[in-house]
Protein backbone atom coordinates (compact mmCIF):
# COMPACT_ATOMS: atom_id res chain seq x y z
CA UNK A 1 0.00 0.00 0.00
CA UNK A 2 1.72 3.38 -1.11
CA UNK A 3 1.97 6.13 1.44
CA UNK A 4 0.13 8.89 0.58
CA UNK A 5 1.73 12.39 0.21
CA UNK A 6 1.28 15.26 2.12
CA UNK A 7 1.95 17.44 -0.80
CA UNK A 8 0.86 16.66 -4.58
CA UNK A 9 4.50 17.60 -6.19
CA UNK A 10 5.86 14.98 -3.98
CA UNK A 11 4.03 12.29 -4.76
CA UNK A 12 6.49 10.60 -7.06
CA UNK A 13 9.33 10.94 -5.08
CA UNK A 14 7.43 8.85 -2.25
CA UNK A 15 6.35 5.65 -3.97
CA UNK A 16 8.02 2.85 -4.05
CA UNK A 17 7.15 1.50 -8.02
CA UNK A 18 7.43 4.77 -9.47
CA UNK A 19 11.11 4.82 -9.46
CA UNK A 20 11.57 6.15 -13.43
CA UNK A 21 9.08 8.91 -12.46
CA UNK A 22 11.20 9.91 -9.13
CA UNK A 23 14.18 10.09 -11.82
CA UNK A 24 12.53 12.12 -14.73
CA UNK A 25 11.58 14.46 -11.53
CA UNK A 26 15.20 14.81 -10.12
CA UNK A 27 16.78 15.37 -13.57
CA UNK A 28 14.43 18.05 -14.12
CA UNK A 29 14.97 19.68 -10.73
CA UNK A 30 18.97 19.61 -11.53
CA UNK A 31 18.51 21.28 -14.58
CA UNK A 32 16.67 23.69 -13.40
CA UNK A 33 19.18 24.40 -10.50
CA UNK A 34 22.18 24.88 -13.21
CA UNK A 35 20.77 27.37 -15.34
CA UNK A 36 19.70 29.94 -12.45
CA UNK A 37 22.92 28.84 -10.33
CA UNK A 38 25.47 31.94 -11.78
CA UNK A 39 29.23 30.91 -11.35
CA UNK A 40 31.04 32.05 -8.14
CA UNK A 41 34.21 30.16 -8.68
CA UNK A 42 36.00 33.53 -9.63
CA UNK A 43 34.81 35.60 -6.59
CA UNK A 44 36.18 33.40 -4.00
CA UNK A 45 39.84 34.04 -5.10
CA UNK A 46 39.34 37.78 -5.23
CA UNK A 47 37.53 37.51 -1.85
CA UNK A 48 40.74 35.39 -0.78
CA UNK A 49 43.41 37.98 -2.67
CA UNK A 50 41.53 41.04 -0.94
CA UNK A 51 41.71 39.57 2.49
CA UNK A 52 45.22 37.55 2.97
CA UNK A 53 47.38 40.30 2.64
CA UNK A 54 45.49 41.92 6.01
CA UNK A 55 45.29 38.64 7.86
CA UNK A 56 49.03 37.92 6.81
CA UNK A 57 49.60 41.58 8.37
CA UNK A 58 47.51 40.97 11.62
CA UNK A 59 49.53 37.83 11.95
CA UNK A 60 53.07 38.90 11.58
CA UNK A 61 51.91 41.76 13.86
CA UNK A 62 50.74 39.51 16.54
CA UNK A 63 54.02 37.61 15.88
CA UNK A 64 56.07 40.58 16.50
CA UNK A 65 54.17 42.22 19.04
CA UNK A 66 54.83 38.78 21.15
CA UNK A 67 58.52 39.05 20.41
CA UNK A 68 58.94 42.10 21.50
CA UNK A 69 57.14 41.20 25.12
CA UNK A 70 59.12 37.86 25.51
CA UNK A 71 62.52 39.04 24.97
CA UNK A 72 62.26 42.39 27.07
CA UNK A 73 60.55 39.88 29.82
CA UNK A 74 63.45 37.76 29.28
CA UNK A 75 66.09 40.66 29.16
CA UNK A 76 64.50 42.37 32.55
CA UNK A 77 64.81 38.82 34.07
CA UNK A 78 68.38 38.52 33.21
CA UNK A 79 69.15 42.00 35.26
CA UNK A 80 67.42 40.75 37.88
CA UNK A 81 69.57 37.63 38.05
CA UNK A 82 72.65 39.84 37.79
CA UNK A 83 71.72 42.49 40.59
CA UNK A 84 71.26 39.34 42.80
CA UNK A 85 74.58 38.44 41.84
CA UNK A 86 75.82 41.82 42.34
CA UNK A 87 74.30 41.87 45.96
CA UNK A 88 76.15 39.65 47.07
CA UNK A 89 79.60 39.94 45.13
CA UNK A 90 79.46 44.02 44.51
CA UNK A 91 83.03 44.17 42.97
CA UNK A 92 82.94 40.94 40.75
CA UNK A 93 81.98 42.42 37.36
CA UNK A 94 83.17 39.68 35.11
CA UNK A 95 80.54 37.19 37.35
CA UNK A 96 77.88 39.84 37.15
CA UNK A 97 78.52 39.81 33.70
CA UNK A 98 78.31 35.69 33.05
CA UNK A 99 75.61 35.55 35.64
CA UNK A 100 73.74 37.73 32.82
CA UNK A 101 74.75 35.74 30.01
CA UNK A 102 73.84 32.45 31.48
CA UNK A 103 70.18 33.75 32.08
CA UNK A 104 69.84 35.03 28.62
CA UNK A 105 67.50 32.29 26.62
CA UNK A 106 66.87 34.65 23.60
CA UNK A 107 69.46 33.87 20.63
CA UNK A 108 70.59 37.72 20.08
CA UNK A 109 73.71 38.90 21.48
CA UNK A 110 73.52 40.88 24.90
CA UNK A 111 75.22 44.18 24.89
CA UNK A 112 76.70 44.79 28.42
CA UNK A 113 78.50 47.76 29.95
CA UNK A 114 82.49 47.58 31.20
CA UNK A 115 81.45 48.37 34.71
CA UNK A 116 78.69 49.15 36.22
CA UNK A 117 77.95 52.47 38.57
CA UNK A 118 77.47 53.01 41.47
CA UNK A 119 76.13 55.66 43.38
CA UNK A 120 75.97 56.23 47.07
CA UNK A 121 73.57 58.77 49.19
CA UNK A 122 72.79 59.78 53.14
CA UNK A 123 69.44 59.10 54.44
CA UNK A 124 68.17 62.71 53.34
CA UNK A 125 68.89 61.70 49.84
CA UNK A 126 71.68 63.65 49.38
CA UNK A 127 74.47 62.00 46.43
CA UNK A 128 77.92 61.72 48.29
CA UNK A 129 81.22 60.02 47.21
CA UNK A 130 80.99 56.74 47.38
CA UNK A 131 84.34 57.16 49.58
CA UNK A 132 83.47 59.28 52.23
CA UNK A 133 80.69 58.37 54.91
CA UNK A 134 77.65 60.75 55.77
CA UNK A 135 78.51 61.46 58.97
CA UNK A 136 81.88 63.22 58.28
CA UNK A 137 79.81 65.46 56.03
CA UNK A 138 77.52 66.28 58.46
CA UNK A 139 74.24 64.51 57.09
CA UNK A 140 72.44 62.09 58.32
CA UNK A 141 71.94 58.39 58.78
CA UNK A 142 74.22 55.64 57.07
CA UNK A 143 75.64 55.66 53.54
CA UNK A 144 73.28 53.77 51.19
CA UNK A 145 75.04 52.57 47.89
CA UNK A 146 73.07 51.50 44.95
CA UNK A 147 74.89 49.82 41.99
CA UNK A 148 72.72 50.01 38.41
CA UNK A 149 72.82 46.76 36.14
CA UNK A 150 71.91 47.45 32.43
CA UNK A 151 71.99 45.62 29.47
CA UNK A 152 71.30 46.28 25.87
CA UNK A 153 70.12 43.34 23.25
CA UNK A 154 69.20 44.19 19.30
CA UNK A 155 65.83 43.13 18.28
CA UNK A 156 64.77 42.87 14.52
CA UNK A 157 61.39 42.56 13.34
CA UNK A 158 60.11 40.44 10.74
CA UNK A 159 57.65 43.73 10.03
CA UNK A 160 59.08 47.23 10.28
CA UNK A 161 56.67 48.28 12.83
CA UNK A 162 56.78 52.02 13.58
CA UNK A 163 56.57 51.60 17.18
CA UNK A 164 59.30 48.79 17.54
CA UNK A 165 62.37 50.08 19.14
CA UNK A 166 65.52 48.36 17.23
CA UNK A 167 67.30 47.93 20.92
CA UNK A 168 65.91 46.75 23.61
CA UNK A 169 67.26 48.12 27.21
CA UNK A 170 66.41 46.39 30.66
CA UNK A 171 68.02 48.56 34.18
CA UNK A 172 68.16 47.29 37.45
CA UNK A 173 69.08 49.04 40.36
CA UNK A 174 69.67 47.22 43.60
CA UNK A 175 70.87 48.66 47.10
CA UNK A 176 73.84 46.86 48.26
CA UNK A 177 74.33 48.56 51.79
Amino acid sequence: MPVLPIFRRSAPLLLRNNFAMTLKHLRRYNRTRTYDRVDCGGSVAAEFALVAPAVILIAAGITDFGRLATESAGLAAATRIGAEYARLYPLDTGGIQNSIQRAITSSSAVVLPASFPRKCECDDTTQIPCGESCATIGRPGPNRVFITISANQAFTPFVPWPSIPAILTATTEVRLQ
